[in-house]
């Protein structure tokens, strides 16, 4: 079986930026909380193989189990250890023909007692939707949750227009070497 995702993440020679802000908007989310799934949407067909899932490991742990169905791909969230997944679905997520972005996350902001589950969603334009997946939240909640989340986004991206010559040429963190891919 050939998985069109699994080339774009491990065999893409010519590493390129297609929004620095999109790269920041997700990183963001992935350091708000604990990721459990990353779904998406393109605008045509990219890969299919829904009944045979590719699992990505990174030194015998597994970090994701992948699914495609045409226009959308799933990314099941086994580990998340030094923030690998976020080199593996970088180059996936700056793709043009993305069309949006969801995320499920378990995230606790500072005056919250629990963890709370979301879906965080982001389209073309870069708009957050929030969706609490578990009880309502008042909208003073999800101000400061889309307010913590932004300055999260505007750190990072002030940090990647400063590195921007250094992401140029420098190795990847994780080398290919380090990963193991396993079809069923």
């Amino acid at each position: 079986m050939n998985c069109k995702l699994i080339h774009l993440i491990f065999d893409r020679k010519n590493f390129f930026h297609f929004s620095f802000n999109r790269d920041a908007q997700v990183e963001a989310i992935l350091e708000l909380g604990r990721v459990k799934r990353i779904s998406i949407d393109f605008l045509s067909d990219i890969c299919h193989h829904p009944n045979h899932p590719s699992q990505i490991f990174w030194h015998e742990i597994p970090i994701v189990c992948i699914r495609c169905i045409g226009a959308q791909c799933d990314f099941e969230v086994l580990n998340n250890i030094q923030n690998i997944l976020f080199q593996l679905i970088q180059p996936v997520i700056q793709l043009p023909i993305v069309r949006y972005i969801a995320i499920l996350v378990n995230l606790v902001l500072p005056g919250w007692n629990t963890h709370q589950e979301f879906i965080m969603a982001l389209n073309r334009a870069g708009k957050l939707l929030l969706i609490p997946t578990e009880i309502a939240l008042a909208p003073l909640e999800l101000l400061k949750l889309k307010k913590n989340w932004r300055i999260r986004v505007n750190k990072l991206i002030e940090l990647k227009n400063n590195l921007k010559l250094l992401d140029a040429i420098k190795p990847r963190l994780f080398p290919n070497s380090e990963f193991r891919i396993f079809i069923q």
